[in-house]
């Protein structure tokens, strides 16, 4: 039994999800920690292991970003608009579109309250990748998904990222199994190089039945990657953190993520 088996047996078992002790692992609530989760965890040598490995995780992410550094590229990120922050000419001409998709797609995709559809941002000591995931429910126009919410069996996934230089890209999706799918590009083991700019990346991913949490990632390099580099990275990442919730995937290269899990229909 490799350690992936281990981990779903270990979920099977009546262990708490890795989300679940992420949030027992750093969230300070006196409710969280009086919860039923806890009081496994409080009796479970096993899951203490995973919350210690969680936490070490972090001091490792937190020790390689002196926090003037890591402030600092947050304020620099800051200062630059994103793609959808363009001249408000652009955005009046858009709401008639935007009008006709949320009317579309009302009660196919989550509603009112969503948060925005940008995945988290990683630094590693160059400019930052901004991109989206984009889905398409039913034949429905690919809208903007929030990270958190679930998608379904059948949802077809598309992806905008922005370079601020060219840069080679590579997206791919690791599921709570530690299961590894390379996402982009669809034909080829290597990354692709694209220009600076945004770009909607050609092809998409149809969501097969496996339910549970995902997370997909993308990486910009400015050299070629590998495909096999990249899921050897990830999956010691996953080892260390014993699920999704890893800080940092481990290449050196710039990269975000984005966390989502797939229902039943």
């Amino acid at each position: 039994m490799n350690r992936f088996d281990t981990l779903r047996a270990s979920r099977e078992a009546g262990h708490p999800p890795g989300r679940v002790l992420d949030e027992l692992a750093f969230a300070p609530g006196e409710a969280i920690r009086a919860s039923e989760p806890a009081r496994h965890v409080s009796a479970c040598a096993a899951c203490q292991a995973r919350i210690a490995a969680l936490r070490e995780e972090r001091a490792r992410f937190l020790r390689a970003r002196p926090a003037r550094a890591f402030a600092a590229r947050v304020l620099e990120q800051a200062a630059r608009p994103s793609w959808w922050e363009r001249p408000r000419l652009w955005a009046l001409a858009m709401v008639p579109a935007l009008a006709l998709v949320a009317l579309a797609l009302q009660g196919a995709l989550p509603g009112p309250g969503a948060s925005s559809g940008s995945a988290s941002i990683r630094y590693k000591g160059a400019a930052p990748v901004r991109w989206e995931v984009l889905v398409s429910r039913e034949g429905q126009p690919a809208v903007a998904f929030p990270e958190g919410m679930p998608l379904r069996e059948g949802d077809v996934l598309r992806f905008r990222v922005v370079l601020p230089e060219r840069g080679y890209v590579f997206i791919a999706n690791l599921d709570e199994a530690g299961q590894f799918t390379r996402y982009y590009p669809a034909d080829s083991a290597h990354a692709v190089a694209l220009e600076p700019g945004e770009h909607v990346l050609p092809g998409s991913v149809v969501l097969d039945d496996v339910q549970g949490e995902e997370r997909v990632m993308v990486f910009v390099s400015p050299t070629p990657l590998e495909a096999q580099e990249v899921e050897a990275a990830v999956r010691q990442a996953f080892e260390r953190a014993g699920g999704l919730r890893f800080e940092d995937p481990g290449l050196p290269v710039p990269s975000a993520s984005h966390v989502h899990v797939k229902e039943a229909r």
